[in-house]
């Protein structure tokens, strides 16, 4: 095994290249809790046929392979002790093979960021959905391995929606490629089992993606509600008439006062924006659902301009005076548990001394996601005492962390990584 490992550099090099294949210290490759590992790889392929490469020459020296999409994602999950690693960067697989512009599909390469791929639809007239900017910095391969919540919108799903197939290499070297057609013509979706799974299944190298004409208009409106209760009962009604924003989002009262000043925040009032889009037609009778809402949960309206602040700074074109505070937490609940879940959360917060904010977004048919954030004072405090008391008083009230995976699914999916991987080879430490 030995001889193996050392003979790993020349292997990786004829692989992808010398120039593409160096041995790291675990600290610059972004694992600074394993300092002094020595047998540390960062490979970059050009190609799929690269990355089968790539791991079955892995496989002869008994390594571990960690995909890192842009590489700018850093790892939680353990390696196991002393076992040599290579880390699989796919930047460089960063190529549009086909874009059907007729059928309104994309061939993309997982290496491709989404803002790239973008960046390349906008003149076009396309766009892959109202997903946030800042999720589609990632690489495609990245958002659609792991578990996160921000690539959804009201009005187009999730990113996951929008696979009609891909291509992944196996722990063994072998490519598979999942048949693009009709789902209603297809047998088991096996793209699936590759969605969420953090390239511990299998290595994803391209995409099929279904893409969306641009919107005709965008509109924007606001309305301050009495407390989030009030907000939710009112989105809720939205969304059960069909009412699809492009995005919604609910500020409580602190969250509002450190995002728009005091002028907007009353009391323990709640804050909903809110951006309609498509059609004029689609998007003004949208707004006009949503409107109609708020003022039966007793809102005040509040007209377009904190709404087009919101988006503004979405979309990265308008600046906060400070940088945003990153939430400590992020629970999904169901439209009955998100007013329990925010009420947990500040009273929670309250009993171990600090104070909890919160919005609520990423809204969709079954809920919304509450975006936490845990203050000292004035302070961000995201790993204190408070966040365990927080989590366990959400939980109980209904909140659930998003991608985390139900328990009893944890058997059929380990017995799918023993057949795919049983060497455990690909990402090891992450699936059960």
């Amino acid at each position: 095994m030995v001889a193996l490992v050392d003979d790993l550099d020349d292997m990786l090099a004829a692989a992808v290249g010398a120039a593409h294949a160096r041995r790291q210290t675990p600290t610059a490759a972004g694992f600074a809790h394993e300092r002094g590992h020595p047998a540390t790889w960062v490979v970059r392929p050009g190609a799929p046929a690269e990355v089968a490469e790539v791991i079955r020459a892995a496989a002869r020296a008994g390594a571990a392979v960690v995909p890192l999409g842009t590489g700018s994602r850093r790892r939680t999950a353990p390696l196991p002790v002393g076992r040599p690693r290579v880390l699989l960067e796919l930047g460089r697989l960063a190529h549009v093979a086909h874009l059907d512009e007729t059928s309104l599909l994309v061939h993309a390469q997982a290496g491709l960021t989404g803002i790239a791929l973008e960046n390349l639809l906008v003149p076009r007239g396309l766009t892959l959905g109202d997903f946030p900017p800042a999720a589609l910095r990632s690489s495609l391969g990245g958002l659609l391995a792991v578990r996160t919540p921000g690539k959804s919108s009201p009005r187009h799903g999730s990113l996951e929606d929008a696979v009609l197939g891909l291509s992944a290499v196996l722990a063994d070297g072998r490519t598979i490629h999942t048949r693009v057609a009709p789902r209603r013509a297809t047998g088991p979706d096996l793209a699936r089992a590759f969605l969420g799974t953090e390239g511990t299944l299998g290595v994803i190298t391209q995409v099929v993606l279904r893409l969306r004409r641009r919107p005709e208009a965008r509109l924007f409106d606001a309305h301050r509600f009495a407390s989030v209760d009030h907000a939710v009962v009112a989105l809720a009604a939205a969304f059960h008439k069909e009412a699809r924003p492009a995005a919604a989002r609910v500020y409580d009262a602190d969250e509002t006062r450190a995002h728009f000043g005091d002028g907007l925040a009353h009391a323990d009032c709640a804050l909903l924006v809110v951006a309609t889009a498509g059609p004029r037609e689609l998007a003004a009778l949208d707004r006009t659902l949503i409107a109609d809402a708020a003022r039966a949960a007793g809102a005040d309206p509040l007209g377009a301009a904190p709404a087009e602040l919101w988006w503004r700074r979405r979309s990265g074109h308008a600046l906060h005076d400070a940088p945003p505070v990153q939430p400590a937490l992020v629970l999904f609940a169901p439209w009955a548990r998100l007013g329990a879940v925010h009420r947990a959360a500040r009273s929670a917060a309250r009993a171990a001394g600090r104070t909890a904010r919160a919005h609520l977004s990423r809204f969709d048919d079954e809920g919304a996601c509450v975006f936490i954030t845990l203050l000292d004072g004035e302070r961000a405090d995201p790993a204190g005492p408070a966040r365990a008391a927080v989590l366990a008083s959400t939980r109980a009230a209904g909140g659930l962390p998003p991608g985390e995976r139900e328990p009893a699914l944890a058997p059929a999916l380990a017995a799918l990584k023993r057949a795919l991987d049983p060497d455990d080879l690909l990402n090891p430490g992450v699936l059960p």
